[in-house]
């Protein structure tokens, strides 16, 4: 495994396409080690989104944001889901909405799936929400890691649960590990 937040080493992202495309099992140990990967290395940090839709008038950081304003992906979501949304608990702060999504990541409970979605690979991490459910919030928080990128591309609260992994966006689906 490299060390290196963003990069997945070639080993890794070869165990997660061939558990997926030819049903390799990976061991609990190399399962562990991809997972520990991802839970460091976050969301993009080079990357930017605009503050679209429910963003534009919200207060961060000293400003309004409008719809053409650029904010990192880590921003952006927890604004959408923690703030607009309301999926976290009023007052979550945005480090702990991502240390909220580290453990989801780490927590041994959580499943772990690997699929294709809208044709990209993806290793969705899905555990109970528990105390960090919001008024807007789901029964379970869903991480979505890419694997071409090498990093976290969202994390919520769905509100149709494990429905939501079933849409007909999402193909080859390869349970890796299921969530208890």
């Amino acid at each position: 495994m490299s060390d290196v937040p963003g990069s997945m080493s070639s080993d890794a992202g070869s165990l997660l396409l061939e558990a997926a495309t030819r049903g390799w099992r990976l061991t609990d140990e190399e399962l562990q080690q991809v997972l520990e990967h991802i839970a460091r290395v976050g969301y993009d940090p080079d990357a930017l989104e605009k503050a679209r839709g429910k963003l534009a008038g919200l207060n961060w950081q000293g400003r309004t944001l409008r719809g053409r304003d650029m904010l990192p992906p880590a921003e952006a979501y927890y604004l959408r889901h923690v703030v607009a949304q309301r999926e976290w608990p009023a007052g979550t702060t945005y480090e702990a909405y991502l240390d909220s999504i580290k453990d989801i990541i780490e927590n041994p409970q959580s499943g772990v799936l690997i699929s294709q979605f809208q044709g990209a690979w993806q290793l969705t991490i899905i555990g109970p929400s528990g105390a960090m459910q919001g008024p807007g919030g789901g029964d379970w928080i869903m991480v979505e890691y890419r694997l071409s990128t090498g990093h976290w591309i969202t994390a919520f609260q769905p509100r149709e649960g494990l429905r939501y992994l079933e849409m007909p966006e999402r193909t080859q689906r390869v349970w890796l590990r299921r969530p208890h």
